[in-house]
């Protein structure tokens, strides 16, 4: 997702324009209640009802009374958990009744992923569905106060197609907040890693200083409220696992970790390969599968660099060992799948290049496509009629990314000296928010944009 510093100087030479990017069921309160809630196209196999009810107890199994919620959420048979319920948005529907206690205190409303098979776990703090299914309006997202946050699939289509020459991005004030962190804004900087997640836009702002750079995830909400969510993160690109959590690609500890913004916690998920840390993970995708893919360029990587070779990696379902996509990819950047997850696309200095993902999760040779209009890119985010919005330069590249890849057009923003990444957020979706990086806060600086859209997009 990221642009080297020193590439930064010459873009911003050229003038450069701004832009770059369920759930098991809600736990029921005291004397509430949480039913899973229809999905999109159909009923549940096995759901159930979970009626609640002061020291109640909730009973699972198929022939509830309601159908099963979106991702395949599962009925808990425990006591009732504490304090309210949430609702999420649908995805395919469960089969499976769970056993364990309802998770407490429940509150982040969402929905399961897209293009893949729903998950289910019920326990202690509630297990969320990974991407997958049609929409509905289903199951919410138990949690256990902020740590996770349920995945968003599309609503059916069909979806009116974007024209960029009539979205006007503008830029969200008081991002980022000038403090020490960033030399009261005086300072080089890069706003990276958008992701939806848990009701409001998180990114990384990536300081100066000697590589690997520090860095900090940073919250912003709808009403423009900004926070620091995480200080000393280590990130830049964020993305959201099927079970819910906020992970990110660490290029100061070399990993990807999973990140609790409660209780200040990170933890890493692979962090080695062939015995030494990674250079400079850079940005994620994750399959509905369990699959998480991440570039690992040397951008801001230590000297001299871990790895001998720059590559992207996949981490298969459970696993710590990572396996190699491809080791001739020179500095990958940016990285996202198809909304039914049977390409994965990684963009780097080379333009836009496009790998098919087999059932297992592996892939196979990567096709350039969109050769006549991205000669280089960097994060990527994805619409709901699956175009590609590439960030490049100073520039959004919307690309329909079937066959050779057709440019749809190009969203210019003046004001910061890369983009660098985008994701679309917001109570529908239809909000797409474009980051980048620039010098302090002066004509070309760091910062973040919003533009309305007439369709809704994936949340990283």
């Amino acid at each position: 997702m990221k642009t080297t510093y020193g590439h930064v100087a010459l873009a911003w030479l050229l003038s450069v324009v701004v832009g770059c990017g369920g759930g098991s069921t809600g736990t029921p309160g005291a004397g509430g209640n949480a039913a899973g809630g229809n999905s999109g196209s159909g009923v549940g196999a096995s759901g159930g009802s979970a009626p609640g009810g002061s020291g109640g107890s909730a009973p699972a199994g198929s022939g509830g009374s309601a159908p099963a919620g979106s991702g395949g959420g599962i009925a808990g048979s425990g006591p009732a958990g504490a304090a309210g319920t949430t609702v999420g948005r649908g995805g395919q529907s469960g089969s499976s009744a769970g056993a364990g206690p309802a998770g407490a205190a429940g509150s982040a409303a969402g929905a399961s992923g897209r293009g893949g098979s729903a998950g289910s776990a019920a326990g202690t703090g509630g297990g969320v569905a990974g991407r997958g299914g049609a929409g509905g309006t289903g199951g919410g997202a138990a949690g256990t106060g902020g740590g996770t946050s349920a995945r968003y699939t599309c609503p059916a289509g069909p979806f009116t197609a974007p024209f960029p020459s009539s979205i006007t991005p503008t830029k969200i004030a008081g991002v980022p907040p000038l403090d020490t962190f960033n030399n009261n804004g005086n300072d080089f900087g890069n706003i990276e890693g958008a992701v939806w997640f848990d009701g409001a836009i998180h990114v990384s702002e990536i300081g100066g200083g000697n590589n690997p750079p520090p860095s900090r995830i940073l919250r912003i909400t709808t009403a423009g409220a900004v926070s620091i969510a995480f200080p000393n993160s280590g990130t830049n690109g964020l993305a959201i696992d099927t079970m819910g959590r906020l992970i990110g690609a660490n290029h100061v500890g070399g990993g990807i970790y999973t990140y609790n913004l409660t209780g200040m916690t990170s933890t890493p998920i692979v962090s080695t390969y062939n015995s030494a840390r990674f250079n400079s993970p850079n940005d994620i995708a994750v399959h509905s599968n369990g699959t998480i893919y991440f570039s690992d360029p040397d951008f801001q990587a230590p000297s001299p660099r871990p790895q001998s070779q720059t590559r992207v990696y996949r981490v298969p379902p459970g696993a710590t060992t990572p396996m190699v996509v491809d080791m001739a990819r020179s500095n990958p950047n940016g990285v996202t799948l198809s909304l039914d997850e049977t390409f994965l696309f990684v963009t780097d200095g080379q333009g836009l290049h496009r790998y098919p993902v087999n059932a297992d999760g592996s892939t196979g040779t990567a096709t350039r496509i969109a050769q006549n209009d991205v000669f280089s890119g960097d994060g990527m985010g994805i619409d709901c009629a699956g175009n590609l919005y590439v960030t490049s330069n100073n520039q959004v590249i919307i690309v329909n990314p079937t066959g050779a890849g057709t440019l749809v057009g190009k969203i210019t923003i003046t004001g910061v000296q890369s983009c660098t990444n985008v994701a679309f957020g917001g109570a529908n979706h239809q909000t797409l928010y474009i980051t980048g990086l620039g010098n302090g806060m002066g004509t070309t600086s760091m910062g973040i944009y919003r533009a309305d859209m007439p369709l809704p997009g994936m949340p990283f």
